[in-house]
């Protein structure tokens, strides 16, 4: 029998010390038997324990080695959704946004050079200084971690840049810095790495050879 599933899950993530199976099964939205059955089942795996308590069964919560592994399974899945949700809204949000830096370059090499700051699901996004509260609002409501200039942990985070007057294009459906911007951007910091991937895709001219691939060519 797979202990991991969508009841599990929920039960692992929700259950509180003290809490009934009827209250928790209430939470979580199923069957009381449904819940009582795969808490039963992670007894067995030392993750819940039943104790009794007047005329009833309350949670104990052990937090073991397989309690820590779906808690960051819960954890993972919970960035992807987030992550997922982010990248939706961008493209419905009627706000005046763009993306900047590394996460514009991601975008513009279509992939073919991710920056860390991406990888790591740190993206940066300018908005106008007017729309920066509608901007937050609409980020706080999907539980997506917003930042203005302070890294910390939570994924995916949007780190916002106020900025007026500036121009935007669109990238696969994506409001973006202009290309001529991001070549700007990636000289001054001289990043021939990102300039070598635009220079290969939009044939640009630039005198730039980074990967060793073509230099030894």
């Amino acid at each position: 029998m797979k202990v991991i599933n969508e009841i599990t899950v929920d039960i692992v993530k929700n259950a509180k010390d003290g809490e009934s199976i009827y209250s928790l099964a209430s939470k979580i939205g199923f069957a009381y038997s449904a819940v009582y059955r795969w808490i039963s089942e992670l007894e067995k795996y030392g993750v819940i324990s039943l104790i009794r308590k007047g005329n009833k069964n309350v949670i104990k919560i052990n937090k073991n080695l397989i309690y820590k592994k779906f808690k960051e399974l819960d954890n993972a899945v919970s960035v992807i959704e987030k992550d997922n949700t982010f990248w939706g809204l961008v493209k419905t949000l009627k706000l005046k946004i763009r993306f900047v830096k590394g996460t514009a370059a991601t975008i513009w090499t279509k992939g073919s050079f991710i920056t860390g700051d991406f990888y790591d699901r740190i993206y940066f996004l300018e908005v106008d200084k007017k729309d920066t509260d509608s901007l937050k609002k609409s980020l706080k409501k999907e539980g997506i971690a917003y930042t203005e200039g302070k890294a910390n942990n939570n994924r995916p985070l949007v780190w916002i840049i106020q900025k007026e007057g500036f121009e935007i294009e669109k990238k696969d459906g994506l409001p973006v810095m202009p290309l001529k911007e991001l070549v700007v951007w990636s000289k001054e910091l001289r990043l021939e790495n990102i300039l070598e991937q635009l220079n290969l895709l939009y044939n640009l001219g630039l005198n730039v050879r980074y990967a060793e691939v073509l230099t030894n060519a």
